[in-house]
């Protein structure tokens, strides 16, 4: 069980939020899933990416546990979010696009096959954003 320095439960794993901030060059979204520490971070069930100044990558396909039904919620301001998936993963992308620059690039998956379903709530204005699936060369 987590317990934070207040004292304070806090809550478990799977009702948590990340949020994941592009605002290079202080700071790149994508920094916690590039290279080694890709393939051990736990996926919370909500993940929030914000691209203003610098690109946000939300790699899933590697990830050292990702829940059934995953919810992002991408806003792409000046810059862009890629999301890399899994084979087997459903995706579901919604939102507000300015000029059509939400893309959803994962074929169907039939109910019976799914592993995974994300669930992605995009909101551009000068960025895209992308759900792919990870082909190992990204």
């Amino acid at each position: 069980m987590n317990t934070p320095l207040n004292g304070k439960q806090s809550p478990p794993a799977s009702k948590r939020t990340r949020w994941l901030l592009g605002l290079e060059p202080i700071f790149e979204g994508g920094w916690l899933h590039r290279g080694k520490r890709a393939r051990s971070w736990d996926v919370e069930s909500k993940v929030v990416a914000v691209a203003l100044l610098g690109d946000v990558t939300i790699d899933l396909s590697q990830a050292k546990t990702v829940p059934a039904e995953i919810a992002i919620n991408a806003y792409a301001g000046l810059r862009d979010v890629e999301v890399f998936v899994g084979t087997n993963t459903h995706v579901e992308l919604s939102g507000r696009a300015n000029n059509d620059h939400l893309r959803n690039d994962v074929l169907a998956v039939p109910e019976d096959r799914r592993e995974h379903v994300v669930r992605v709530q995009g909101h551009t204005a000068l960025g895209d954003v992308t759900v792919r699936v990870a082909d190992g060369h990204h």
